[in-house]
């Protein structure tokens, strides 16, 4: 649809929200029609504000009130003329949408990296920290309009200094998240990226995509699990949230966790990988292990489970 016809659609919901008859089907359609393109908010948004500057204009000048209610009902011809009046403002508008681009850092990006094991804390040029998980890699720039960093691989967490004039974005992969004065963790495998927030608020968005359409609002204790092009947000009481980040503490959080997915967070930081036999990879596990002790998580296996581990020069076998 061409930014023409986003207009005419917009002052369409316009004039009839204005019309009696007005009900909560049409409301609700109302609101699928703004959530489906950022476009369609934008359209919306600046016709309705340019009709309020509009009913403004009489309550600024002398006009009694009895010509006030004879123009009334010529209300929708008022609209048609703000939506002429509007149109080469709102094409701009729409076309700065669709033509949008990151920021330029005014520098080049510093880098930072962990070894397999190792965590680090850095502090940004903005006063912001990062903390930086095991095997991770990422970069960071400024610039005029934004604060930028790139996680290129593995994970870390945020705590970000509120800058209203700047903003903070993070590009994991497909996503970029948007930062709205938060503390949150982003962890990344190839495409596949999670974030967790601690406190505050991000917006995740299609880093592909110009417009916000589509983008998840995510806020303080939900996660959100970007899988391709699917965004699923998950609210929680915040107990998610401190296991997903108790890394920072050197510690790894399981609750009722497939056997298969807590061993592959210790193989995170195990410097020799451990395999799990195929028939017990979803015994289902809980409790708090140090990212560095994987021999204490082994030997728990061993007693409480009854399995089995190998140890060999290169990997551990475990199995029944």
């Amino acid at each position: 649809m061409s930014a023409a016809e986003i207009e005419d659609v917009a002052a369409g919901w316009l004039i009839r929200r204005e019309e009696p008859g007005w009900t909560d089907q049409d409301e609700a359609e109302f609101a699928a029609w703004m959530e489906r393109s950022m476009a369609h908010k934008a359209a919306y948004w600046r016709l309705e504000h340019g009709w309020r500057e509009a009913d403004r204009i009489p309550a600024l000048g002398d006009t009694p009130s009895c010509v006030e209610e004879e123009e009334a009902p010529g209300r929708r011809r008022t609209v048609f003329a703000l939506v002429g009046a509007l149109a080469a403002s709102l094409v701009l508008a729409l076309t700065g949408i669709a033509m949008w681009s990151p920021p330029v850092p005014t520098e080049p990006p510093a880098r930072y990296e962990t070894a397999r094991g190792a965590r680090e804390a850095v502090k940004l040029a903005d006063g912001s920290t990062v903390e930086l998980n095991t095997a991770t890699r990422l970069r960071a720039a400024s610039g005029p309009d934004a604060r930028e960093v790139w996680l290129d691989e593995g994970e870390a967490f945020f705590d970000i200094v509120h800058r209203p004039d700047r903003r903070f974005i993070v590009h994991a992969g497909p996503r970029r998240i948007v930062v709205l004065g938060t503390r949150f963790s982003v962890k990344r495998s190839g495409d596949d990226v999670t974030v967790a927030v601690v406190s505050g608020r991000v917006k995740v968005e299609d880093s592909a995509s110009a417009e916000s359409a589509g983008a998840a609002i995510v806020s303080t204790g939900d996660v959100a699990y970007i899988r391709k092009q699917n965004t699923l947000v998950v609210g929680s009481n915040g107990d998610e949230v401190n296991a997903m980040t108790a890394w920072r503490e050197g510690l790894l959080v399981f609750d009722n966790t497939p056997l298969r997915t807590a061993v592959a967070e210790f193989n995170r930081y195990a410097g020799k990988p451990i395999q799990v036999a195929p028939d017990i990879q979803q015994i289902r596990i809980g409790g708090s292990f140090q990212t560095h002790n994987a021999d204490a998580f082994l030997d728990l296996l061993e007693s409480a489970y009854g399995l089995h581990v190998e140890r060999h020069e290169d990997m551990i076998e475990l199995k029944r």
